[in-house]
């Protein structure tokens, strides 16, 4: 039996454990001859992996992606804002704050894949694995900095105490097995069951791999390091070009078809994660004010999709039903958020139907086109490829209307705010980029807030009535567990890394 490392949760064993033991038990029972006839291999159930295991790793890192995003994410970037019981995470009373348990539960389904893969000779399984593995230790090491990732229980067996890796070598980790699964990935290399993402499309998969390389690389863009590519040495802005000067080897999102968005269904177990919180709890939630006025100010549609206009404005009894959208400042207080602008009724929340009344309306995002655009108009504002930068900007934010089947209002691009400057103003440039990427990476898990870090776009305020010393957080700490049973490579990653403390960069950061 697999020894897993005690740091990690004892969670529900993966699928294919717990089918591989049903089988074996089943089989030693005494059954009569129709069980052998309709198994030709009782002892290794075949389809755990294709038709059983991928859509358990999928929903499952998709929703810890979500539900992170609803309670922390949304609220740290100032897309959403608490009022009323407990808004202590809005305020940046972070004890507790995180999601190592779920994802790290995650990689060993993960692993299976991969291993199960490599053993039945399905590198189409095997290329999907090293996407959702580096999709997942990239929320890993991008929240907490350095973490288990060569030992980890994803990749090692009979480990107890997983070293902690620099996250500098994990970058480099999963730069590799995306480039490895974009080669895995090429037609005719498998047909993909159990594929409730891109309904095995594997064309998609491979787009996904190379986008996710844009994202990572963009991450390092502040790195002044080497990576060893395609047997060649290529800086950062070398390895982001010759990724988008290459579409036919290593393409990458074309259109909003692409786009990684888990499609919600209406029933268990493929609903909309948020959907089965309590109503009078989802309606805590409601539009940060730094968001609603930026969208108001731009006059952007894009308002009515995220939230909903107050019910105040709006009730049967009001002669002039005119809706208006009043978003919360951030971080008041249970009782001032309660009464701000005169009570809940006057405060915008989140689209009702969109998140909550139909589960099926809104999607687990992983990656989208229009995020691929930004990451490009970025780099051809910085000079790493050759392209026009306000060429790609704008199409990014036009994918970002269309994403929610909305179409780019006449004058949008000539607003100030919005316009994309002209001659030697790169830095004018990158805030208009910036701005339109962080309203496009709403409820992105914490995508947002990952790329704030990096280039301090938007320029927000911290909460208004914050516990952490006017500084928004930069990271999570890593979970209590980690100091009673992984202790030794506990204290080796902070005493390398710094403080367990919300406000400690990371070496991406650095």
């Amino acid at each position: 039996m697999r020894s897993f490392p005690r740091s990690f949760p004892l969670r529900t064993p993966s699928l294919f454990t717990l089918l591989a033991v049903l089988t074996v038990a089943v089989a030693s029972t005494g059954c009569d001859s129709r069980f052998e006839d309709v198994n030709d291999n009782p002892n290794e159930p075949e389809e755990v992996a294709t038709r059983l295991l991928l859509p358990d790793i999928i929903r499952s890192s998709v929703n810890t992606s979500v539900n992170t995003a609803h309670t922390t994410g949304n609220l740290v970037l100032q897309y959403t804002a608490k009022v009323s019981f407990a808004t202590e995470i809005d305020r940046y009373n972070w004890a507790g704050v995180g999601y190592w348990q779920p994802l790290y539960g995650d990689l060993r389904n993960v692993e299976d894949v991969i291993r199960l893969a490599q053993e039945r000779d399905q590198p189409q399984y095997e290329g999907v694995g090293l996407v959702l593995k580096s999709w997942i230790f990239s929320m890993l090491t991008n929240a907490y900095g350095d973490v288990p990732y060569s030992e980890s229980v994803a990749v090692q067996e009979g480990i107890e105490t997983p070293a902690y890796d620099r996250q500098e070598a994990i970058y480099r980790g999963m730069l590799a097995d995306l480039r490895r699964a974009n080669d895995l990935l090429t037609p005719g290399s498998g047909a993909i069951q159990g594929d409730i993402l891109y309904e095995g499309d594997i064309a998609k998969w491979k787009k996904l791999a190379n986008s996710l390389r844009l994202r990572l690389l963009m991450r390092l863009s502040e790195k002044d390091i080497t990576l060893d590519l395609d047997e060649s040495n290529m800086s950062v802005s070398e390895a982001f070009q010759s990724i988008t000067s290459a579409p036919d080897t290593a393409p990458v999102f074309t259109s909003n078809d692409d786009n990684a968005a888990l499609e919600y269904l209406g029933s268990r177990p493929n609903e909309w994660p948020r959907h089965t919180s309590r109503i009078g709890t989802f309606r805590t939630f409601k539009m940060s004010q730094t968001l609603t006025d930026t969208l108001k100010h731009f006059d952007d549609p894009r308002l009515s999709v995220f939230g909903d206009p107050t019910a105040a404005s709006v009730a049967d009894s009001v002669e002039d039903r005119s809706p208006k959208f009043v978003g919360v400042p951030n971080g008041l207080t249970d009782a001032a958020s309660d009464s701000f602008n005169e009570g809940l009724d006057f405060q915008s929340g989140l689209n009702f139907t969109r998140y909550f009344e139909e589960p099926d309306a809104a999607k687990g995002l992983i990656m989208t086109y229009a995020e691929v655009l930004f990451l490009k108009a970025e780099a051809a504002e910085q000079g790493w490829i050759s392209a026009d930068a306000q060429t790609h900007y704008r199409d990014a934010v036009e994918a970002s209307f269309g994403q929610y089947g909305q179409s780019t209002p006449s004058g949008y691009f000539g607003q100030p705010g919005v316009s994309y400057p002209t001659g030697d103003s790169e830095q004018q440039a990158l805030k208009r980029i910036g701005t339109q990427k962080w309203i496009a990476l709403f409820y992105t898990g914490l995508e947002g807030w990952f790329n704030w870090r990096r280039t301090g776009i938007p320029d927000i305020d911290p909460s208004v009535e914050n516990v952490n010393s006017d500084e928004i957080p930069v990271r999570f700490r890593y979970p209590e567990s980690e100091q009673s049973l992984n202790a030794d490579n506990y204290e080796a990653a902070i005493e390398r890394q710094g403080a367990d403390d919300i406000n400690t960069k990371m070496w991406l950061l650095e």
